[in-house]
C-alpha cells in the first residue's frame, strides 16, 4: 500500500493484494460492478476510497473566516494536481513534498488556546501505526464532527486513474470509451439484448459493429434472436442442426439427441469442465440429470461422471420453475467456471433456440421448458440496477427506456404494446417529466381513471376523458334542454317504428345500427351500419335483404335527426345519448392544436370514431394498451393497436405485477389460444397457481377473512357475482364483502324491481310492492306480459345484463328480499374493509390483487389434450377473442396467488404443462414398494428398472382437487411423448397396458355428446 500524511487525514492507493481481498468481498465487488450504488455516508467504512478530484479542507474552525485565512497562508499552495487527461500531457504531475510542520499556536487567538494535556509525549514512544497529533479541547459542537472525520481516509491523486493505458505513440494514457479493448467490448455487450445489439450496438461504429458481426461474439444469442424473427438462414440454419442430429419428431429418441448435441456446446478454450461439474454438482436435480445420463446416455459419462454440459441440458429440462434455472445461473456466476456472463447466458441461449425450434416442429414437449429458460434471461438482462440505500428513484428497465428516448415528432403514432402491469402508466408519467418543455393530452375511457391520472402526472399534463371534452363541446347544450339520456334502448325505439315494422327485434336492429353509425367514421346513417345478422323472435339467426337494410337504415337516419334537433321532445326515445354527442363533435373536425402530443390509455377498446378524432390532430399521438384486454367488443371497439396503422411500435413485456407461476399461466392464454409471439414475463416475486395454500382455500370455503392480503373472486357474469356474495353470507352471516364498481351500482333495485313483478298481482296490491324502475313498471300493464313478457324482450332485444338479472331473479326466487337485503347491509363502500372482493372481469380491469380466485363462469374446454380427441376435439381458433381476453385479465389481476379452475388446468396440457416433476424412483419406491399409477383406472406399477419417475403435483381448485401422484410410462408417454424415453427405453414403454382414463366432462357437453 502506497501511502501519505497531510495534515490530519491519510491518503493512500490500494496495492494489488488489496484490490484482490476486496474483489473477493460483497463490498468490494459491488463497488467495481455498481459503484453508483455504493452507500457514500460518513459511516461507510470505505468512504473515500473512490477516486475524485482531491479538494481543499473545507472545515470550519472556531476562530471563523480570519483563522482559515490564516492557515491556509501558511501552507501555501505549491502546485495544482490534474485528474484531466488533457491536462496531463501538457504538465507532467509532480509527487508534493512534504513541507515541514511548524507550530501554529501563534495562528490560534489567545481565547481559543486550550491546554495540552500530551505535551512531552513524542511519536518515539508509539509503534509506527499509531498515529499522534496534537489534541485541542474544542467547543462541543464540533467534537462530534471532529470524532467522524478523525479516521476518514482520501484517495491520492492520481492524474491517469482509470485510463487505459498507452497505445501508438501516445504519452499518456487516454480515457474514451473507443480505447477499451476489444476484450471488455465483448463482455459488456454479453450484458445487452440481443435486439439493443442489432439496432443500436452495431450502428454507433464500425469498431463496434465488428464486434457485434463477429460469428464468434455470442452466436446462439444471436441465432435466437433471428429465429424469432423467422430470418430465412436462421430458420435453415436451426433446421439443419435438428434434422442433422435427429431431433425429429419420428424420433423417439429425439430428446436425448439433444441432450447429446448440447454435450459438444462451443466453450472457451480457458474453460477447465471439471470445474464446471463440479459447480452443477450443487443443483438439487444434479442427482437426478446424473442417474439419467448413466442409465440412457452411458456414453455420456466417464470415471470423472456425467459430461456437464449434458448434465445442466437435463437440469434445465427437469426444472420445477424458473427457480430452479436461476438457481443453476447463481452456482455457475458464483464458481466462476464458465469466465464471464456472456458464457453463462451462451449455454442458455443455445438451450432456449433448441427447445422453441423443437416445439416449432410439432415435437411434444412442454412450453415450460423454454419458459423457463427465456425467463430467466429476460431477468439476467433487462432488469435495472439495484437502488442504492439513499436513492428512492423508480428505475426503469430496459424496454421503459427505450420509450423515454424516443422523442415524439408531430408526424409520429407511436404504438406500446404493454402486457398487464407492465407499468405502462408510469412511463408515460416519467416521459411526460423528461419533457416539461412540452403539453400533453393524456385521455382515457374511465372518468375515476383521469382524476387518478391528474394527481400523478406533472403539471404539464392535462388528463381527461374523450366524452367530457365532447360534453363541453357539443353535449352540454342538450344537457340545457333536458334532452339528454344513458342510452337507447330498443324498448323505446319498438314505439316509434312504421307500421308493418313494429317489434322488438326490429327495434334491436334499428338501436344497433344507430350503435354502429355512431362508432363509425362515417357523415351519415346508411345500409352499412345494419347489423350483417340478427336473431329472430325464434331465436333464429336472420339475414336482412338489401331491401330491409335500406328501410332500416331509413328509420335509424329518420330517429337520428330527430335527436340531433336542438328542441326538447316529449318521446324520450329522441334525447341524445352520450354516444351520440361524440359523433357529432367528431363531425365538427376539432382541432387539439394546443397540445404537443397525445396519450391515449387503453387504446385497444377505442372505437373508429375515437381514433378518427385523435389521428386527425396535428400532434403526436402515443397509444398504449394492451390488445389482449379488448374485452368491450360488443360496444364497437376495433382494438387501435392492431387497426391504425404506425410509425414507431414499442412493447413492454415485463410485468412488475406477478412472478414467474401466474406470467406463465397468461403466457400460455396468449401463446396457445390466441397465437402471440410475444412473451409475458414477470419479476422475482413468490407466486403459487395450484392452491397450495390450504388456508386461504379454508377461509374461502368458511367465509372467513384472511390474516392478510386482499381476496378477490372474479367472475365473468354478474349472476356468478351475486351468487357468491350468496354463498360467503350463507355460511358466515357477518361476513364482509365488496362489490366491485359499488353495490349501488350493482343493480339490487332492478334485480328486487324483476322480482316485484314476478309476483301475482293482488300479491303486489295486497303487500304495497312499488316498481321502481320506469322501464321494468312498463310491463305491468296486461299487454305487456309481465314477467314472461320482459323475459322474451331480453330475448329479443338480446340484452345480457337484463338476461343476467332475471337469471338471478328465477334461481333464488323466493329469497331474493330477504338477499338482496343482506347484501346491502354486508357490503362495504371501500374494500379496505372487507374481507373478499366480489366483482365481474370487466369492472375488475385494472386493478389488483393478492390472492384472485376465477370462478368457474367463463368458457370451457372440457378435458386436458390427450383425451380431447375422444370428446369430439377442441379447435381453439373458434373461440371468440373476447373470451380468451376476459380470462387473460382474471388470470392477470392475481399479484401472488392465484387459484385456477379446471379449464384452465385443461387449456395449460395444450402446450404440455400437466404439472410433471422426476423423482428419483428408488425414493418413490422406498415408500411403497407396490407403487400403482395414480391415474384412475390404471393398473401399471412404477417400476424400479428406470432410475427416474414423472408424477403429477396436486392442484387444489375451489370447489375439487386433483391430488397427483406418479405416473406409469405409459401415462407419461400418452401425455407429454418423448420425455418417457427420458425415462425408459420406447419398447419397454410400449410393452405396458395403455389405459383410456374416466373423463369428467361439463354436464352441458356431456349432454351435447351423448345426443349425438
Amino acid at each position: 500500500m502506497e501511502s501519505s500524511m497531510k495534515g490530519r487525514a491519510k491518503r493512500r492507493h490500494l496495492g494489488p493484494s488489496e484490490c484482490d481481498e476486496l474483489v473477493q468481498s460483497n463490498a468490494g465487488n459491488q463497488s467495481l460492478t455498481q459503484p453508483f450504488n455504493v452507500n457514500l455516508s460518513n459511516r461507510d467504512p470505505n468512504r473515500r476510497l473512490q477516486p475524485r478530484t482531491p479538494t481543499k479542507r473545507s472545515r470550519q474552525a472556531s476562530g471563523g473566516v480570519d483563522q482559515q485565512r490564516g492557515i491556509t497562508e501558511f501552507f501555501s499552495v505549491t502546485g495544482v494536481i490534474s485528474t484531466s487527461p488533457q491536462k496531463g500531457t501538457k504538465t507532467p504531475v509532480k509527487e508534493e513534498k512534504e513541507e515541514q510542520e511548524e507550530p501554529v499556536g501563534h495562528l490560534i487567538p489567545e481565547e481559543d488556546k486550550m491546554e495540552d494535556f500530551m505535551e512531552g509525549i513524542t511519536e518515539d514512544m508509539f509503534d509506527e501505526d499509531f498515529e499522534v497529533g496534537t489534541t485541542l479541547v474544542k467547543k462541543e459542537e464540533l467534537v462530534e464532527k471532529e470524532e467522524h472525520e478523525e479516521d476518514l481516509v482520501e484517495a491520492l491523486p492520481d492524474a491517469h486513474y482509470g485510463l487505459l493505458g498507452v497505445q501508438g505513440g501516445q504519452e499518456v494514457p487516454q480515457g474514451h470509451v473507443q480505447d477499451l479493448p476489444q476484450e471488455i467490448l465483448r463482455d459488456m455487450f454479453a450484458y445487452l439484448p440481443a435486439d439493443d445489439l442489432y439496432r443500436n450496438i452495431s450502428l454507433v461504429c464500425h469498431r463496434w459493429r465488428a464486434v457485434v458481426i463477429d460469428p464468434q461474439f455470442l452466436p446462439w444469442k444471436k441465432l435466437y434472436c433471428r429465429y424469432r424473427k423467422r430470418e430465412k438462414e436462421a430458420l435453415k440454419e436451426v433446421k439443419s442442426i435438428l434434422h442433422d442430429n435427429k431431433i425429429i419428431k419420428k424420433e423417439d429418441l429425439c430428446l436425448l439427441n439433444m441432450v447429446r448435441y448440447m454435450s459438444q456446446f462451443k466453450h472457451s478454450k480457458r474453460v477447465n469442465v471439471k470445474d464446471v461439474l463440479e459447480c452443477v454438482k450443487g443443483h438439487r436435480l444434479y442427482a437426478h440429470a446424473e442417474g439419467c445420463i448413466k442409465d440412457r446416455l452411458p456414453d455420456m459419462a466417464d470415471d470423472e461422471g456425467p459430461n456437464p454440459w449434458s448434465t445442466m441440458a437435463l437440469i434445465l429440462i427437469l426444472a420445477d420453475g424458473v427457480k430452479d434455472v436461476l438457481d443453476l445461473v447463481a452456482l455457475l456466476r458464483k464458481s466462476g467456471c464458465l469466465l464471464t456472463a456472456g458464457g453463462i447466458s451462451e449455454y442458455l441461449w443455445a438451450m432456449a433456440t433448441l427447445l422453441l425450434a423443437m416445439r416449432d416442429n410439432d415435437i411434444n414437449i412442454s412450453n415450460r421448458w423454454h419458459y423457463n429458460i427465456f425467463y430467466a434471461l429476460h431477468l439476467m438482462e433487462n432488469v435495472p440496477s439495484p437502488p442504492s440505500l439513499h436513492d428512492n428513484r423508480q428505475h426503469t428497465t430496459h424496454e421503459q427506456q427505450q420509450i423515454l428516448n424516443h422523442d415524439i415528432q408531430n408526424h409520429h403514432v407511436v404504438k406500446i404494446m404493454a402486457f398487464a402491469g407492465t407499468g405502462k402508466t408510469t412511463t408515460l408519467v416519467k416521459y411526460a417529466q423528461q419533457r416539461p418543455h412540452m403539453r400533453f393530452l393524456y385521455l382515457a375511457f374511465n372518468k375515476s381513471v383521469a382524476m387518478q391520472a391528474q394527481r400523478l402526472f406533472p403539471h404539464n399534463v392535462e388528463c381527461s376523458t374523450i366524452h367530457s371534452m365532447a360534453f363541453r363541446a357539443v353535449g352540454q347544450r342538450y344537457r340545457n334542454l333536458r334532452k339528454l339520456s344513458n342510452n337507447l334502448q330498443p324498448f323505446d325505439v319498438a314505439w316509434i317504428l312504421p307500421e308493418g315494422l313494429g317489434g322488438f327485434v326490429n327495434a334491436k336492429v334499428v338501436t344497433q345500427t344507430l350503435h354502429n353509425y355512431w362508432a363509425s367514421i362515417d357523415q351519415r346513417v346508411g345500409p352499412q351500419h345494419v347489423p350483417s345478422e340478427y336473431k329472430n323472435t325464434r331465436g333464429k339467426t336472420q339475414y336482412p335483404s338489401e331491401q330491409q337494410r335500406m328501410n332500416f337504415a331509413d328509420i335509424a337516419l329518420n330517429l337520428w335527426d330527430q335527436m340531433v334537433e336542438l328542441q326538447t321532445k316529449k318521446e324520450r326515445v329522441y334525447n341524445m345519448t352520450h354516444d351520440g354527442y361524440l359523433k357529432l363533435w367528431q363531425l365538427t373536425r376539432p382541432d387539439l392544436d394546443r397540445y404537443d402530443a397525445i396519450f391515449i390509455d387503453e387504446a385497444q377498446d377505442c372505437t373508429p370514431v375515437i381514433m378518427d378524432i385523435m389521428l386527425s390532430q396535428s400532434c403526436g399521438k402515443i397509444l398504449v394498451g394492451d390488445p389482449h384486454q379488448q374485452i368491450y367488443t360488443f360496444r364497437g371497439a376495433v382494438n387501435a393497436l392492431h387497426a391504425v396503422p404506425h410509425t414507431h411500435i414499442y412493447y413492454l413485456t415485463q410485468s412488475f405485477r406477478f412472478g414467474s407461476e401466474i406470467a406463465y399461466v397468461g403466457a400460455t392464454i396468449l401463446d396457445c389460444c390466441k397465437k402471440v409471439k410475444q412473451i409475458l414475463v414477470g419479476g422475482n416475486q413468490d407466486g403459487s397457481v395450484r392452491g397450495e395454500d390450504t388456508q386461504t382455500l379454508q377461509c374461502l370455503n368458511l367465509g372467513q377473512r384472511m390474516p392478510e392480503g386482499r381476496v378477490a373472486i372474479l367472475s365473468r357474469c354478474n349472476v356468478t357475482v351475486f351468487s357468491e356474495a350468496v354463498r360467503l353470507t350463507d355460511i358466515n352471516p357477518s361476513c364482509k364483502i365488496y362489490i366491485v364498481g359499488g353495490v349501488e351500482n350493482f343493480g339490487l333495485e332492478k334485480i328486487m324491481d324483476i322480482w316485484v313483478l314476478m309476483q301475482p298481482e293482488d300479491k303486489r296490491k295486497k303487500e304495497s310492492l312499488v316498481i321502481k324502475d320506469f322501464f321494468i313498471r312498463g310491463f305491468c300493464r296486461d299487454k305487456m306480459g309481465g314477467f314472461m313478457g320482459l323475459k322474451g324482450y331480453a330475448t329479443a332485444s338480446e340484452d345480457r345484463e337484463l338476461e343476467g338479472k332475471l337469471a338471478m331473479v328465477e334461481k333464488f326466487n323466493k329469497r331474493i328480499p330477504e338477499l338482496v337485503k343482506r347484501i346491502y347491509d354486508r357490503a362495504q363502500k371501500s374494500l379496505l374493509y372487507a374481507d373478499f372482493i366480489l366483482g365481474t372481469v370487466h369492472k375488475s380491469k385494472g386493478l389488483e390483487f393478492d390472492t384472485v380466485v376465477v370462478t368457474d363462469d367463463f368458457m370451457k374446454v372440457p378435458c386436458a389434450r390427450h383425451n380431447l380427441q375422444r370428446v369430439g376435439g377442441f379447435n381453439a381458433a373458434n373461440v371468440p377473442g373476447d373470451e380468451w381476453n376476459l380470462l387473460y385479465v382474471a388470470i392477470t389481476r392475481a399479484k401472488r396467488t392465484l387459484y385456477i379452475t379446471k379449464t384452465i388446468s385443461n387449456i395449460l396440457t395444450f402446450p404440455g404443462e400437466y404439472f410433471l416433476r422426476s423423482e428419483l424412483t428408488s425414493t418413490l419406491l422406498s415408500k411403497d414398494p407396490c407403487l400403482v399409477c395414480s391415474t384412475e383406472d390404471c393398473q401399471n406399477h412404477i417400476i424400479a428398472d428406470s432410475i427416474l419417475s414423472m408424477c403429477r403435483l396436486p392442484v387444489r381448485y375451489m370447489d375439487s382437487a386433483d391430488m397427483g401422484g406418479a405416473l406409469c410410462l405409459t401415462c407419461v408417454e400418452q401425455r407429454v411423448g418423448p420425455t418417457a424415453f427420458l425415462l425408459s427405453p420406447p419398447e419397454r414403454v410400449r410393452c405396458m397396458t395403455y389405459t383410456n382414463e374416466s373423463i369428467e366432462l361439463p354436464i352441458n357437453v356431456g349432454m351435447l355428446l351423448y345426443l349425438l
